[in-house]
């Protein structure tokens, strides 16, 4: 055990404490001491009588203490630097459990089950159908996965889709929105999601703890607040699973917090359902790819980082994830030019068969977790 998990137990153990067993253990601590020291066979019974008083009424311990001049000096030269050291580590624990010092940070697996008893998020019946609805939502990105009535939201597209994205989502059925994901706070990504988190209760709201100057960071993140102050939950993105079902399986990758910008914090997901996976990428680009090809990447399906981008899906990470679908989100004509030709060529040196939302519309792949169908509504 080092220091920091043991500070974290002595923590977890002050959860429960009220604030008099904290003066109990420093009285405790101070007997401690005491009898360590050389003056205690000297002044047994006094120190006792003034320790009982200390504790019994702490003004007439105290005030006996401090006029026995005499055993307080000799106290003070046993108290040596190694006792002060181990009362600077409990000082230390309390003050951190009291918000008088700033918690320590920890990168911890966050196992489905925690998330699940919290926030109610059950698991559904084995054996239905997964959907994955790629929207057609013009330059931005916005993802809806649906098993029986669970359903998750990767992102929200940009401002003035709204009315399309919510108009998709009533159309299918959404009534609520078990887990919902803001890759990174770019406008084309979160755009639509201030509508969203007033139309739907979400159970759970994750992002990439990145805030922006801009107002539709500022809208969106004020939903979030108030969905929180209704009994939802904002996570910041960690290494975490959650199960949809038993052999239906939600993971949030972690990528880091300091890549540079905000396309390279974006949250990362990975879906699976038995032998049909699919991979979310927000818009990383290929430095931050590179982090994470220890992982496992592998998938049938996956969503194109930075809408077809040449800054993303680099060939290392093309060959680690295997893609044999790969779908772009991005704008007719838009002005960045998106998907470009050099990502493009690259999905074709590992056989993927591309689509892209701007010449196929709406695309919906569906599973039972051993093969799959990418429909398409043009």
């Amino acid at each position: 055990m080092d220091f920091l998990d043991y500070v974290d137990a002595v923590i977890e153990v002050l959860n429960d404490a009220h604030w008099t067993d904290y003066v109990f253990v420093v009285l405790l601590y101070l007997i401690a001491i005491t009898a360590l020291s050389k003056s205690w066979k000297k002044n047994k019974r006094k120190i006792w009588y003034n320790y009982m008083w200390l504790v019994a009424f702490p003004p007439v311990g105290l005030q006996l203490i401090h006029q026995n001049r005499k055993i307080k000096k000799k106290l003070k030269k046993q108290i040596t630097t190694a006792t002060y050291t181990i009362m600077s580590v409990f000082v230390l624990a309390i003050g951190i459990y009291l918000g008088w010092l700033p918690k320590p940070e920890y990168s911890t697996l966050v196992d489905s089950q925690t998330v699940i008893e919290n926030q109610g998020l059950s698991k559904r019946e084995n054996g239905l159908e997964l959907r994955v609805h790629y929207l057609d939502i013009g330059q931005g990105d916005a993802t809806l996965i649906e098993y029986g009535d669970y359903h998750v939201l990767i992102d929200g597209g940009n401002n003035g889709k709204e009315p399309e994205l919510l108009a998709y989502m009533e159309q299918i059925g959404v009534d609520d929105i078990e887990i919902l994901i803001a890759t990174h706070p770019d406008a084309d990504h979160i755009g639509g999601l201030k509508e969203v988190l007033e139309a739907y209760d979400v159970a759970l709201i994750i992002d990439s703890g990145e805030a922006h100057s801009s107002k539709t960071y500022r809208d969106y993140y004020e939903q979030v607040q108030i969905q929180v102050s209704q009994g939802g939950t904002y996570l910041e993105d960690d290494d975490m699973i959650f199960y949809l079902a038993d052999n239906v399986v939600f993971e949030i990758i972690e990528t880091g917090d300091e890549n540079g910008d905000r396309n390279n914090n974006s949250v990362v997901t990975r879906l699976t359902y038995d032998d049909v996976d699919f991979i979310f990428t927000g818009d990383m680009e290929s430095g931050v790819e590179q982090t994470i090809l220890n992982r496992n990447l592998e998938a049938s399906i996956l969503k194109v980082g930075h809408h077809g981008s040449r800054t993303s899906s680099s060939q290392e990470f093309l060959d680690a994830v295997k893609p044999e679908v790969a779908i772009i989100s991005a704008g007719l004509n838009n002005t960045y030019g998106h998907p470009h030709q050099e990502a493009l060529n690259r999905l074709n040196d590992v056989d993927a068969k591309t689509y892209t939302t701007f010449e196929r519309g709406h695309i919906v792949v569906k599973t039972f977790g051993q093969t799959y169908e990418v429909i398409c509504n043009r």
